[in-house]
């Protein structure tokens, strides 16, 4: 005996109306009439224009020559905004795949090289520890020391001018920054580099739905390093670094 099913052709042509219905809807819904607006990327390809932000205050990264030009390790890179990557940070925006890694140091006036060696001989009352507001030395800073005082200023130039003046005691620091100050100035002294706090990954920060955008920089950052380029950059600014 052959079954035979009931409603064969009732249900084709029930989906077959319902595809062509929503088949008409797209044709002349407003979206699919006009054209698409362009995203990050292709503007920035039409204008031959990209806007980008950066401090031009942290040392080995984004810095001013004395005639007020950016230099450093991020605008031989990328001219993009470069910050560790964080959670907290992943939630509100993106970033690229990493380049880089840095964590946290303390600097600290040579001539107080033999009074702090340690977080613990930092962290007493009376000591006062800048640190540039906004970011994940702020984080550092309140979150370490609980003796101390963090004390804080609108830059990482400012720190360190408050730092050489003797109005603080110590400063929080980029790895990557604590080390190039050291190695420009004689009066700084980084305490225990061996030791880096906190290491985070760097990387190009972007808005969250630029994803050709971050394809197109993930693709570059993989061409410069295996061609060679991003090692020359990193060997130019910091040295032995990673």
């Amino acid at each position: 005996m052959t079954y035979i099913p009931t409603h064969p052709v009732r249900v084709n042509v029930m989906r077959s109306q319902f595809l062509a219905a929503a088949f008409m809807i797209l044709l002349t819904s407003p979206s699919a009439s006009q054209s698409p607006t362009p995203d990050r990327l292709q503007r920035i390809l039409d204008n031959g224009t990209l806007r980008v932000g950066t401090t031009m205050d942290t040392p080995v990264f984004s810095m001013r020559t004395s005639s007020g030009q950016l230099e450093g390790f991020t605008s031989s890179i990328s001219p993009c905004r470069a910050m560790g990557r964080t959670l907290d940070r992943a939630r509100t925006a993106t970033f690229s795949k990493p380049y880089m890694r840095y964590g946290k140091l303390m600097v600290v006036r040579n001539s107080d090289k033999d009074r702090f060696k340690s977080i613990a001989e930092l962290d007493k009352t009376g000591i006062k520890i800048a640190y540039n507001k906004g970011g994940l030395n702020e984080t550092f800073a309140k979150t370490m020391f609980k003796q101390a005082t963090p004390t804080a200023f609108d830059s990482n130039a400012l720190a360190t001018a408050a730092l050489l003046e003797g109005n603080v005691d110590a400063q929080v620091a980029d790895s990557t920054a604590a080390l190039y100050m050291a190695r420009q100035d004689v009066r700084i002294m980084v305490m225990d580099p061996a030791n880096v706090f906190n290491p985070v990954y760097v990387a190009i920060l972007l808005h969250r739905e630029d994803q050709t955008l971050l394809n197109y920089l993930n693709i570059w950052i993989d061409q410069i390093q295996m061609d060679g380029t991003l090692a020359k950059i990193r060997g130019k600014w910091l040295g032995d670094v990673r």
